[in-house]
């Protein structure tokens, strides 16, 4: 997925904002040693969905594009962050084509780099004077680290159930997009009660996308299928075709070292799709929720904004 594949929904001023956004760190000097190697591994490339997303929620909100952009442009380097971490926790060796992080330096720096990376974040945020933002963020980075926590729990929990793998990708990716909603909202200056309905909408739209993500694990051939397998990653489908093999909804995983799933993986694909189906219509609805309160509220509506944001939702959960 790129920003020209999604040129019938995203706006050309949103494509030449996202375009606009620099990743490069140059003018942070601390250490140009680690911004270089973020800027050729986690940085590099990338569909930017994230900031896309930020941008659209903002014109949702009839918010200038140039005061949106500082916190578009935070978004997607906690993201590369993440990035940076999970190529160690997952010992990857391909990122994009290319060289891992920590293919091209090590695990011990790619970690450092992607804290270093959170810090420049936090404190760019701080920068603007927006406490609350600066919260906002902070919850975000709690939360990836304790769904990865949560991730490692899971793989030889004794208890395991569905609950639990709803919890990682809330953390680990409903997180990240809670801010994509949460920002703008923020930004516009919105009541608390509004704002946890943007911060909810975000996490339902990471929830779906997660789980779409753990279906292509299976589907793609591009030679990275079947990578959770062999990290004894127990995401959403692994679960659901470990539920049917032991007809059990309760797995204990410490005794379950066998993860061949052919037999149950094509129902158990069916029902994560399911369940990804029952997020996007929660997502839908929280959507046209949130724009008619804010109509009603500030008097302004963005119809071809809301129907781009609409049309994104059923895109970002039906890329199989």
């Amino acid at each position: 997925m790129s920003l020209t594949s999604l040129g019938s929904i995203v706006s050309p001023a949103i494509g030449k904002s996202v375009e606009k956004l620099d990743f490069s760190l140059a003018e942070w000097d601390r250490n140009p040693r680690i911004a270089n190697l973020l800027s050729r591994t986690v940085l590099k490339g990338g569909k930017r969905l994230r900031p896309l997303l930020t941008f659209m929620v903002a014109d949702l909100f009839d918010l200038d594009h140039a005061d949106v952009a500082p916190f578009a442009r935070m978004v997607e380097l906690v993201h590369a962050s993440t990035l940076a971490h999970d190529d160690v926790v997952d010992n990857a060796e391909i990122r994009r084509g290319e060289a891992s992080i920590n293919m091209v330096a090590s695990n011990k720096q790619a970690v450092l780099a992607g804290d270093y990376l959170l810090s420049y974040v936090l404190q760019e945020i701080a920068s603007t004077g927006r406490n609350d933002l600066v919260i906002e963020m902070a919850r975000i980075i709690a939360d990836l680290a304790e769904g990865e926590w949560l991730q490692i729990e899971n793989s030889v929990a004794t208890k395991l159930q569905w609950a639990d793998i709803e919890a990682v990708a809330l953390h680990k990716t409903g997180s990240v997009l809670r801010w994509s909603f949460a920002a703008p909202a923020l930004l516009a200056h919105t009541d608390a009660e509004f704002v946890q309905k943007c911060r909810r909408l975000g996490e339902a739209i990471g929830i779906a996308f997660q789980m779409t993500d753990d279906i292509l694990d299976f589907v793609r051939k591009d030679g990275s299928e079947g990578a959770d397998v062999k990290n004894r990653v127990i995401n959403a489908v692994i679960f659901e075709a470990l539920s049917l093999k032991y007809q059990s909804n309760r797995l204990n995983m410490s005794q379950i070292h066998d993860l061949d799933i052919t037999a149950t993986l094509d129902l158990a694909i069916t029902k994560v799709r399911a369940r990804v189906d029952e997020l996007v219509k929660e997502c839908h609805g929280l959507l046209f929720e949130i724009a008619a309160e804010f109509e009603l509220k500030r008097g302004f509506r963005a119809p071809e904004a809301l129907n781009a944001l609409d049309t994104m939702i059923n895109f970002l959960a039906q890329r199989i």
